[in-house]
């Protein structure tokens, strides 16, 4: 599908999201608490200490008393001082290879989250660190925060080792898609990159891009970052309604949660169980991507698949 073409179906989906909650709102108004959303998330599992992984849209939920501080504050005040929260916080809001060919600058500081405005928050909250990557950084804060977050943009690849995905996944830490359904499978990419024996598809375009980045000590840096394979793009999960009803059905029968909020739902796994899923999915054929697997099994990973 052609650039133009994604781009006006993405501005009219956002478009009808925002008149459908006006609209909702206007006739049906609803005022979540921060007690609310702590009540629903302890419903998921989250508890002090805990670590988690959070996706999150606010649109389907109502209104919250607080704006996006309302979630932020109640993340922060079910798992306490000893937790971890981290979340996606990317700068990009189409294809990695198409961001990337307008050469910008990614500043960790200042670059925007596109990921929503609960992310938008919370990369701007005091304690949150940021990892350095051009496309896919990573918003953390709590303990063994700086350890998530280190080396990113010397890692081969955006999501497999050295990077925040794998590590936060180490600590056992529950995924959340907070309002958002199961449509961003961020963590399927680290998925691809560490799974044994390899992930069956070529997920990678066939080159590295180099990229520019700020590093810690506000120098420019350059990075080299694979990207996603655009091919791949057209029936992915993020799109495509059947799928996520399919990793939504897997998810709840292997134990995650879904929780009611307002008018929207949480949805909750622990993500080494996750991965799991994603395992039984892939014996049954089954991938985040709306095509059929090869009948031979690749006998490297996909990352080094990739010509360079």
């Amino acid at each position: 599908m052609p650039r133009p073409v994604r781009e006006a179906l993405r501005t009219g989906r956002r478009h009808y999201r925002s008149l459908r909650y006006r609209l909702r709102e206007r006739f049906r108004p609803t005022v979540l608490t921060q007690a609310d959303v702590e009540t629903a998330l302890r419903e998921c599992g989250l508890t002090e200490g805990d670590s988690c992984f959070v996706q999150a849209a606010m649109s389907v939920f109502g209104g919250f008393e607080g704006g996006p501080d309302t979630v932020l504050d109640a993340l922060s005040s079910v798992v306490g001082d000893q937790g971890l929260i981290a979340m996606p916080a990317y700068s990009l809001t189409g294809p990695a290879i198409e961001h990337l060919a307008a050469d910008p600058l990614f500043d960790p500081r200042s670059t925007p989250s596109r990921m929503g405005a609960i992310s938008e928050g919370f990369r701007l909250s005091l304690g949150t660190l940021r990892s350095i990557h051009p496309t896919h950084s990573t918003a953390v804060r709590g303990q063994g925060a700086d350890e998530i977050v280190a080396g990113h943009e010397t890692a081969a690849t955006p999501f497999g080792d050295g990077t925040p995905f794998p590590r936060i996944v180490e600590r056992g830490a529950l995924q959340i898609f907070l309002g958002c359904g199961t449509g961003p499978m961020t963590m399927y990419h680290a998925f691809e990159c560490t799974r044994v024996p390899p992930f069956p598809l070529d997920v990678f375009a066939n080159r590295q891009i180099t990229a520019r980045c700020v590093g810690r000590d506000g120098s420019e840096i350059s990075v080299e970052t694979l990207v996603h394979n655009p091919v791949l793009l057209p029936g992915r999960i993020d799109s495509n309604p059947r799928l996520q009803g399919v990793f939504r059905d897997a998810i709840l029968e292997a134990g995650g949660r879904a929780v009611k909020l307002g008018h929207g739902e949480i949805i909750a796994i622990r993500l080494p169980a996750l991965f799991e899923v994603f395992e039984r999915l892939i014996a049954q054929g089954v991938t985040i991507y709306d095509v059929e697997l090869p009948a031979e099994a690749p006998t490297v990973p996909p990352q080094d698949r990739v010509d360079g």
